[in-house]
């Protein structure tokens, strides 16, 4: 019988934030500084500013957006499905009150974005904490900010949007219905006859099951679902995905240079998307497309 190898435990120094997944994993930065914390009539709102990453929004526990990894995160969310879109000009944005996608989305000139945000102090908080994320976005005129539950905004505005961008948190307690089939019926009754839309889908490697459910109640609405993946180094296990259900357009179909060209018309600096990665991204490992097929 062999001895069982001992290794040296990792002293852990200061002030630590930790998010352990429900699949048993766990990961964690040093907390330089927390900044702001409160109880909201919808969720635990807290701002830290950590070693690593900077300045994060944590919502419930869980980690959102950071100021050194948002930009990985929010061109992926957002630039691919514009970008598959030939022409988009009314988007929706669900959720997202860092401001981050917002942002994106007035990057592209000739849209007319709306924000539908249930937490005002979200909102309020990612502008006085977190001003780099969202950049001025809020302030921007073309911007629509509303503060009200997005599924019956949807319902209220039929056919009207081009893109619709839901920027939530996983689906875990009240966002589970952010990820099921009725709101994605609602969803495609809101686009217009060639819209898409595009969500957040999770870790693709802690949240398999979950991934695999959203994109399976996608396919029951939308003619073309994909998903494609990213990498966010503050998100448990790096790799995250994101999956679209679209009308008519396919991500897959769309032309490099075209991609370049309307980055350089509407002068986009990305730090991560990019003509060649909005095609890598659609190759799948076998073992996530396995998942989602």
């Amino acid at each position: 019988m062999t001895e069982a190898t001992t290794y040296p435990s990792i002293p852990l120094q200061g002030d630590w934030y930790f998010e352990t997944e429900r699949s048993g994993f766990a990961h964690g930065v040093r907390v330089h500084q927390r900044l702001f914390a409160t109880r909201t009539p919808f969720q635990s709102l807290e701002i830290i500013d950590t070693d690593p990453f900077g300045r994060a929004l944590v919502l419930d526990t869980a980690l959102q957006t950071t100021e050194r990894d948002e930009f990985m995160y929010h061109e992926m969310l957002v630039h691919l499905p514009l970008m598959t879109h030939p022409d988009p000009r009314t988007v929706l944005i669900i959720g997202g009150g860092d401001g981050g996608s917002l942002r994106r989305v007035l990057e592209h000139q000739g849209t007319h974005p709306t924000q539908v945000e249930i937490d005002a102090e979200v909102i309020s908080a990612c502008k006085k904490y977190l001003p780099a994320v969202s950049n001025g976005a809020f302030d921007n005129p073309r911007a629509r900010v509303v503060v009200e539950d997005g599924i019956p905004f949807m319902r209220q505005n039929r056919a009207g949007f081009d893109v619709v961008i839901v920027d939530s948190t996983d689906p875990v307690g009240p966002a589970v219905q952010l990820f099921e089939e009725p709101f994605y019926r609602d969803i495609a009754g809101s686009l217009a006859e060639d819209g898409l839309m595009v969500a957040q889908s999770s870790s693709p490697i802690f949240m398999a099951d979950e991934l695999a459910r959203q994109a399976a109640n996608m396919k029951k609405i939308f003619p073309l679902v994909r998903t494609y993946l990213g990498a966010v180094p503050s998100y448990p296990g790096t790799v995250w995905s994101y999956t679209i259900g679209s009308k008519r357009h396919d991500p897959a179909a769309v032309d490099r240079e075209a991609i370049a060209a309307r980055l350089a018309e509407n002068d986009i600096k990305t730090g991560y998307y990019g003509p060649d990665v909005h095609h890598a991204s659609l190759a799948l490992p076998p073992f996530i497309a396995a998942r989602v097929s």
